[in-house]
């Protein structure tokens, strides 16, 4: 099989908001320790006596209004992933894109702020009023596909770098703790007042999270030789089930294609990929789907494939999932550590996949991230490490 063409697309710079912290070695060291930072608040809404579980950041905003929090978050994100790049130093912004994906994005304002109804495309003004307090003058473009619009962002990044529109994508995913997204969970009976616990035989649901994610992607024959090269993003594959509005297609058909749209791209095979960050919700259906569609997918050498998902440890973070997902490779790759599922005790037979409990020493080569969202869009991105050689 040939290496990866000289074209492939590199991340440079990270930039973080986590439950665990701001860099991503706090948030590396958070998922190790198989503990959460779970707190409990009082649902002043819905359940006015119930404390509901959510993973909440401690960073600092001048208010608690959605919008300002949003705004405050995805700002602190991409500023620190354009300091990491050392975006100063950049000769020109005329061929840089942003793109931001949220599931959410600025929905609860209409909670603090009913006259936003009146104003035209407020929906989707999340990604330019991002351009607007980070100061980049550049195209920007907003995807707001529900679970995926992280690892989507990335995704579309790939491309738009792939095809030279744009010489550097800043793209990653957002999401704030949700009044929106907590009542639509909480009707859809998704939401386990215990914690998230994926692929545990006592899995009955998610636990509300928050943070942002965004990288600097780059052209690796744009990329000079003294910049430091967190992973390589060899192939992605998007597909869309059509299926259902909330579940994933049992038959798993669109999500194989996926996967193989992304290793066509990589001209990889499956044999090379040696983690895989699962999409692992701690939902019933979709904890069971995800493992039989990775033993379907990859037979005999799903054996060889370590399974972890940080949704127990972080909690369901919207449309920053995905980037997470990406995150969590990229710690493997250089801590050569694969983090254990947290709250997994009992492993359930039917998710029979090679899960991690506990830290584990491993060298991987090719992580294969996943993330599946409502409206059956199925998201595969692939991560490599450019420290060790994947032929």
């Amino acid at each position: 099989m040939n290496k990866t063409d000289g074209h492939d697309i590199c991340i440079i710079g990270i930039g973080v908001v986590s439950v665990f912290g701001d860099t991503i070695e706090d948030y590396f060291d958070g998922i190790n320790s198989s503990n959460n930072e779970i707190t409990k608040i009082t649902d002043k809404h819905i359940l006015k006596d119930i404390q509901i579980p959510v993973f909440k950041t401690d960073f600092q905003s001048q208010s608690e209004e959605p919008e300002d929090r949003i705004l405050t978050m995805g700002n602190k994100a991409i500023r620190a992933a354009l300091k990491d790049r050392n975006f100063d130093n950049y000769p020109s912004a005329e061929r840089i894109c942003l793109i931001i994906g949220s599931g959410i994005g600025l929905t609860d304002q209409y909670y603090f702020d009913e006259n936003k109804a009146n104003e035209a495309n407020y929906f989707c003004s999340l990604a330019y009023k991002l351009s607007e307090i980070t100061e980049l003058k550049c195209d920007v473009v907003y995807i707001g596909n529900a679970c995926s619009a992280g690892s989507q962002a990335i995704s579309y990044g790939m491309d738009l770098l792939k095809s030279k529109r744009y010489d550097l994508v800043i793209a990653g995913g957002i999401d704030i703790i949700s009044q929106a997204a907590y009542a639509g969970f909480l009707r859809l009976n998704a939401i386990d007042l215990d914690g998230c616990k994926p692929f545990d035989i006592r899995r009955n649901g998610i636990a509300i999270g928050e943070g942002a994610v965004f990288y600097v992607l780059e052209r690796r024959e744009s990329i000079r030789n003294q910049r430091k090269i967190y992973c390589s993003l060899p192939g992605a594959g998007v597909t869309c089930d059509a299926y259902h509005i909330v579940q994933i297609n049992p038959d798993g058909k669109q999500v194989v294609r996926a996967m193989d749209e992304a290793l066509s791209m990589s001209h990889l095979c499956k044999n090379d990929v040696d983690l895989i960050v699962a999409h692992g919700t701690g939902t019933i259906q979709n904890d069971k789907i995800e493992s039989q569609i990775i033993n379907q997918y990859f037979q005999n050498h799903a054996n060889n494939i370590y399974v972890t998902a940080p949704k127990g440890a972080i909690g369901h973070t919207g449309g920053a999932s995905g980037a997470f997902g990406v995150l969590v490779a990229i710690g493997v790759f250089k801590n050569n550590i694969i983090p254990p599922i947290c709250n997994l005790e009992e492993q359930d037979p039917v998710c029979d996949v090679l899960v991690s409990k506990c830290c584990i020493k491993h060298k991987a080569k090719l992580a294969m991230v996943n993330t599946f969202a409502f409206g059956g869009t199925n998201v595969i991105i692939l991560c490599k490490n450019e420290e060790q050689s994947v032929m």
